[in-house]
Order: structure tokens, then C-alpha cells, then sequence
């Protein structure tokens, strides 16, 4: 991933500036997919394993395909995005929403795009509560 693909044009205040070192931070491809991939599998509630997610280049700005199962059963999902419920294109579009705010907060990078292919079922079980920090 390239630094305008990242979005970093100086990104730290100037509150922060005394902090700063020569030199460069830069997240590798690989890196940058498996932090995508555990926001995904956090977003969805679905275990790491099952989320396929590929990064691609889009005029500066990361697009996110992933693929992911379903969670069931719906009953509290539409809770962890503050909704009430809803169709399962809503919450998915939910989940893609708290998908871009994540990845723009850990990585600094812009989301242009987030497409979600819903591949299976997943009962929601044996899921790890740990966060992506």
C-alpha cells in the first residue's frame, strides 16, 4: 500500500509534533489485510476464518471486498449498530459503515468502497469478544 493509498498527508496534529521522529511508518500489504479481515469478522460477529476480504486501489481511497456468512440468529444484531433490527442489506450496510470508521481510525486510511457477498450461515457462537484496538 502506497502512502496516498493510505491516506497519510501529515495526518498528526500539531498538538503531537514534538512526539514525531524522522524517518517512516509504512503498513505492509499483508498487514493491511489482516487488519481489514479483523475488522470484518468483529463488524459481522463471525470468526476470523470465515471472512475472505481482498483490498483493492481505488483513486487513492481503499476498496474492501469481503465475503462473509450471516450471522443467526437476527435477534440482537441490529443492537450492536443501534438499531432495532432490520433487513439483513440494513445491517449489512451497518456493519460496513462501523467497517470504514475503524479502518480510518487504526489505519489512516480512506474507504471508498466496502462490497459485502453474503456466503453461508453462522450460528454467532464461539465468536472471540476481542476487540480490534
Amino acid at each position: 500500500m502506497s502512502a496516498s493509498t493510505l491516506g497519510f498527508v501529515g495526518g498528526v496534529g500539531t498538538a503531537n509534533r514534538h512526539h514525531l521522529r524522522a524517518g517512516y511508518t509504512r503498513i505492509s500489504s499483508g498487514a493491511m489485510h489482516q487488519l481489514v479481515a479483523a475488522i470484518a469478522a468483529e463488524a459481522f460477529n463471525v470468526p476470523l476464518r470465515e471472512v475472505n476480504a481482498k483490498l483493492h486501489d481505488e483513486k487513492g481511497q481503499v476498496s474492501v471486498s469481503l465475503a462473509v456468512p450471516l450471522v443467526l440468529p437476527l435477534d440482537n444484531v441490529g443492537e450492536r449498530f443501534g438499531k432495532g433490527g432490520g433487513t439483513v442489506f440494513e445491517l449489512a450496510d451497518a456493519a460496513k459503515d462501523v467497517m470504514a470508521a475503524r479502518i480510518q481510525t487504526l489505519a489512516g486510511t480512506n474507504v471508498g468502497r466496502v462490497n459485502v457477498r453474503l456466503t453461508g450461515i453462522h450460528d454467532g457462537k464461539n465468536v472471540s469478544s476481542r476487540r480490534v484496538q
